[in-house]
């Protein structure tokens, strides 16, 4: 067995890479390890902001593998996958990693998993335990869940769902949601700052509404519709609107061309590909709320009591705070929620003394400390089953 463990991580999206990323930053920091990163996925897609550049500008080994396909269907999500297993395939055989690490719930999480599971090479997954309604996500998260080696939930709960699947105690370590520690680290970035960077006119006397929704593969066809409706609501509200793009999932085309009409008819909202990490974080402590169907908005916003007001049915039943309102899609219901979280100060004052689930924003020490201190043994690999 060699002394340097090998780390081979993979990232697909851009959500996913600013969770990973202060493990990363904990990993390399250790002489024990050796990490390389996997990018793929809208990583290397112009239409959703070529994020692997943060990537390689935040100073990791970098590998690019292209699988994303140019079909917004279920068939090319499906076909991106069997591309990215044969990519990854070749990849670790070069690379010979000690371990595959991932996160979530996505394409390059299953690939990975059934790579790793094939090829014999132990897989740690973050995240894993999460519940969410309506999308393929909770079940590709669960087959992650048996076929990963070591776990790392976010909250107790979640650990104890990876438990009820059947997994020994002893792979399973509750850490906190790792995105809480860039969050932490953050420095706070000034009004004026942030304007130059984004072309905007944010003041700290008039608030604004941070944008970000996604859509759910059991409502492709409605994905676009969806967008307008809450694009609606936000128009005739005419508060200062930062929107980023979706993720990739089949809808998401639709839901641009949504996003991109209204940002090209009204001045105060504003559409962005992506986003920097430090500057997404800062509009997350600056803005009024945080309006959509992102998983920021329950990972992310407790930590900095901000409001988010949760639309349709993506995210539901995930576990969450007290700082959310969930709405459907519909604009009287929407406008009432964000009036709501901007003006009821009973409600604001509940989001500032709301719990928080998911961690101290020190969970990538211990999930590095954990990977570093685990031997690589056929107690380890011959996973059992503990019902």
């Amino acid at each position: 067995m060699r002394s340097l463990k090998k780390i081979l991580a993979v990232t697909g999206i851009r959500s996913e890479y600013f969770i990973l990323q202060p493990i990363f930053d904990e990993l390399i920091k250790r002489n024990d390890l050796q990490l390389k990163v996997v990018v793929t996925g809208t990583h290397l897609s112009p239409t959703f902001g070529n994020t692997y550049k943060i990537i390689e500008n935040d100073g990791y080994d970098i590998i690019k593998l292209e699988t994303l396909l140019s079909a917004d269907s279920l068939s090319g999500r499906s076909k991106s996958i069997g591309v990215q297993i044969m990519g990854l395939t070749d990849i670790v055989i070069r690379e010979n990693p000690d371990w595959l690490l991932v996160l979530g719930d996505r394409e390059e999480s299953i690939s990975t998993a059934t790579v790793g599971s094939y090829m014999n090479i132990p897989i740690a997954h973050v995240c894993g335990g999460d519940r969410v309604v309506g999308n393929i996500d909770d079940s590709v998260r669960h087959a992650v869940t048996k076929l990963a080696h070591l776990h790392f939930p976010t909250t107790k709960e979640n650990g104890e769902r990876i438990l009820r699947l059947g997994e020994e105690p002893w792979r399973v370590h509750v850490t906190g949601n790792p995105a809480l520690d860039s969050i932490r680290k953050q420095p706070d970035l000034s009004y004026d700052y942030i304007n130059k960077k984004l072309g905007t006119n944010l003041t700290s006397d008039r608030p604004f509404i941070l944008l970000i929704k996604h859509p759910l593969s059991s409502e492709i066809e409605e994905a676009g519709d969806q967008m307008q409706v809450t694009l609606e609501a936000v128009a005739e509200l005419g508060y200062e609107t930062i929107i980023t793009y979706p993720n990739s999932d089949t809808g998401s085309l639709d839901m641009i061309k949504v996003i991109d009409e209204y940002a090209g008819k009204y001045d105060f909202i504003k559409a962005y590909k992506t986003l920097p990490r430090d500057i997404f974080v800062n509009l997350q402590r600056k803005a009024a709320l945080l309006l959509g169907n992102s998983s920021s908005g329950l990972l992310e916003a407790p930590f900095l009591k901000l409001p988010v007001i949760n639309i349709g049915n993506r995210q539901k039943q995930r576990q969450h705070a007290e700082n959310i309102l969930f709405v459907p899609h519909n604009k009287e219901l929407i406008k009432e929620a964000v009036l709501k979280a901007i003006n009821a100060e009973e409600f604001k004052n509940i989001c500032k003394n709301c719990s928080n689930p998911y961690g101290d924003g020190y969970s990538g020490e211990r999930i590095a400390n954990i990977i570093a201190g685990t031997e690589i043994n056929k107690e380890l690999l011959n996973k059992q089953i503990v019902y």
